[in-house]
């Protein structure tokens, strides 16, 4: 199953582009599209964030927003990504 991630240029200097490369060295087979505006303005002046599968996905900083990526993309594909973390 492809998983679709999706990013908006204009969204870049919040760091989003490094949380796009992450995903892809982590998840080689998502499939990543970079638009020029994806009509979510409000949040894109505020803080880093993509679509996966067309849900929005947001973070405080780039490293949150990988990491949130990187789950979402797992949930996407029922759960078959590779664990990140130990579990606490």
């Amino acid at each position: 199953m492809s998983v679709v991630l999706e990013w908006c240029v204009k969204n870049a200097p919040t760091g989003v582009r490094e949380a796009i490369h992450r995903v892809r060295a982590e998840r080689p087979g998502v499939t990543v599209r970079k638009y020029a505006c994806v009509e979510q303005c409000g949040l894109c002046a505020r803080q880093p964030f993509a679509l996966v599968g067309g849900a929005v996905v947001e973070a405080e900083s780039p490293e949150c927003l990988a990491q949130r990526l990187l789950d979402a993309v797992d949930e996407a594909m029922g759960g078959t990504g590779q664990s990140r973390l130990p579990s606490p």
